[in-house]
Parts: structure tokens; C-alpha cells; sequence
């Protein structure tokens, strides 16, 4: 996680002095820094104070300023938000290349799973039709399938973050 975070800062930084806007990629690996850090570190805090048991609860234990982690999570953008949103993308693009009929056969494991999910929300999504109103109905019903989409659109985009040897800023 150090180091992706430390990329996407160097990156941005580039992208800040020479006075351009960050490109997509950039901007999405932002996201996932964004979620992705403050998540890990509510549960590794959470975790640690279970295992610390009472201890956690005194003054100079060191936790003391925790919540600061949970104004993290809804500032710049509610993290629930986020992952429904890179869902969201996801989705929408899953449904334009079907419609093209673009084969994606030969992409990575961790974008075929990400297939898989958009198949299922996509199908559930279809019973609305052109109804909106049931659209989103089916989207909150489906919850736990948009998270998990989410969930597997950071992993990739993470991995083709870091493992993208040419820089990003361009």
C-alpha cells in the first residue's frame, strides 16, 4: 500500500508542477489510494485495539485520536461512494463493449472476474428495463455484488498501477 500511495503521489506531483490535469488512470488510482488506505487502517486500528483489550481505552494508550481515521473515510467523498461509483463505471463500461461486442478473453484473471460481476448485476438490472426507479432499486438490493465489483476493480487497477512501467503523468 506505501508504495502505491507513494506512486500515485509522485505522480500527481508531476502533474501539479507542470500545471496539467491528472490523467484517468491517475485519478482512479487516487480513488482507490483514497479508499483502500483509510479502510485498511480503520480495520488494522480496530483490530489492534481488540487485541490490546482495555489498554486501548486509556488516555495515553495512543488511541485516543481514532475517530480522526472515521472523518477520513467521509472527507473528499464518502468511501462508500466511491466504490458504488467505480461500480458504476464499470458496469457501464461492461455494458457499452458487450454492445460493441469487444472480446475481452485475453485480459487478466482479476478483469474477468470483474466480467463475471457486471454479467450478474447486469442480468438483475435488465428485469427494469428502462425504469430507473427500478434500476436503482435492483442496484441497493444488489449491494453486496457492487461492493464486490468494486473491491475487484481496485485490485486490478492497483496491480495495473504499479506494474505500468511507463509513467503515468505524461
Amino acid at each position: 500500500m506505501d508504495e502505491f500511495v507513494a506512486r500515485c503521489e509522485t505522480e500527481l506531483s508531476k502533474c501539479l508542477v507542470e500545471g496539467r490535469m491528472p490523467p484517468n488512470q491517475l485519478t482512479e488510482a487516487i480513488a482507490i489510494a483514497k479508499v483502500k488506505a483509510v479502510e485498511t487502517s480503520i480495520d488494522l486500528c480496530g483490530r489492534l485495539k481488540q487485541d490490546i483489550g482495555s489498554f486501548a481505552l486509556m488516555g495515553d494508550a495512543g488511541f485516543l485520536h481514532l475517530d480522526f481515521l472515521t472523518c477520513c473515510k467521509f472527507a473528499e467523498g464518502d468511501s462508500r461512494i466511491l466504490m458504488q461509483k467505480m461500480a458504476r463505471d464499470r458496469v457501464r463500461k461492461f455494458g457499452k463493449d458487450a454492445a460493441k461486442g469487444v472480446d475481452h478473453s485475453d485480459k487478466c484473471e482479476l478483469f474477468a472476474e470483474e466480467q463475471r460481476i457486471c454479467g450478474e448485476l447486469g442480468a438483475a438490472m435488465a428485469k427494469a428495463g428502462d425504469d430507473k426507479a427500478a434500476q436503482q432499486q435492483i442496484w441497493d438490493e444488489e449491494w453486496v455484488a457492487v461492493y464486490e465489483l468494486a473491491e475487484a476493480c481496485m485490485k486490478r487497477g492497483m496491480k495495473e498501477f504499479m506494474h505500468d512501467t511507463a509513467p503515468v503523468a505524461k
